[in-house]
């Protein structure tokens, strides 16, 4: 048996060559039970040969690897990644959030949030865009009043440019497209486009021209091709969303006419995620993008 941060392989031996697949994975894996092995098929995380199957009782063959995403576990408290500040004013920072924390409290209290983090460490701040926890990547906080509003302003100006990563599977028919459907009552587009495939999955960039609450996540499940780790619109399965906001680029008044610009590079568990799926350097794509 292999392992790698995300990612666990066995090989099927002459022993259970014949089998069904999820009574194969339980007695080849150690610490999963046919009923985890099942919940691991149905997630859509299992591969046979490198290819994914949600059918449990399909029979397996002498010297195929068998492949899973490992779920991921419920972070303890303290063990979530810091946040990065990727650029500090006077007025406003550019923070790069990791996956699993919430932007601001929720009924369950204020501990691990971006705010409680930013007062801790910096001082009182005012959220005008959010991400949901468990998406990663950039965002643009203001320290002040009058930057949370300069930053409305430019927000529903729509001369804010959001980036997005995303890994999907199924992969898509289209190479490109422009998704546009009403969410909650309003308009809401993005734009999409394929920058690497596998006969599993797609790695996309989406570029988003209104910010609906889970815009991204909602647009892709409604094209067909979910993105991977979703648990509402897609297959429900604990591994982690793979979408990532990966550039921001704001107009400035400070700045003239040069906009501020931003990129942040994929986290490595995003990164191990995408290439079980067979997607391999997606940092340098999204970047040539």
């Amino acid at each position: 048996m292999t392992n790698s941060a995300e990612t666990s392989t066995v090989t099927v031996t002459e022993a259970v060559a014949g089998e069904r697949l999820d009574r194969a994975l339980a007695a080849l894996a150690p610490g999963v039970s046919r009923g985890e092995a099942r919940r691991l098929i149905d997630a859509g995380v299992v591969f046979v040969g490198g290819r994914r199957t949600r059918i449990g009782s399909r029979p397996v063959r002498a010297g195929e690897d068998i492949t899973w995403q490992q779920p991921a576990r419920q972070p303890a408290a303290g063990t979530v990644p810091e946040p990065r500040i990727v650029h500090e004013r006077p007025e406003l920072w550019i923070i790069d959030k990791p996956a699993g924390m919430p932007v601001e409290p929720t009924r369950a209290g204020s501990l691990g949030t971006l705010t409680e983090w930013l007062k801790q460490a910096r001082g009182p701040s005012f959220i005008t865009h959010r991400l949901d926890a468990a998406t990663s990547g950039l965002l643009a906080v203001a320290r002040d009043r009058d930057t949370q509003v300069a930053l409305n302003q430019l927000f529903a100006a729509r001369t804010v440019g959001r980036r997005y990563l995303a890994v999907v599977s199924p992969p898509p028919a289209w190479d490109a497209t422009t998704l546009s459907d009403d969410l909650d009552g309003r308009p809401a587009v993005s734009r999409a486009s394929v920058i690497a495939r596998s006969a599993q999955a797609a790695a996309l960039i989406v570029d988003l021209e209104t910010g609906r609450t889970r815009q991204i996540r909602r647009h892709l499940a409604a094209a067909g091709c979910p993105v991977v780790g979703e648990d509402i619109w897609g297959a429900r399965t604990r591994a982690r969303l793979l979408l990532h906001a990966f550039a921001l680029t704001l107009p400035w008044p400070s700045r003239g006419a040069e906009p501020l610009s931003f990129t942040a590079p994929p986290p490595a568990e995003f990164l191990a995620g995408a290439a079980v799926l067979g997607l391999g350097d997606l940092a340098g794509a999204a970047e040539r993008a």
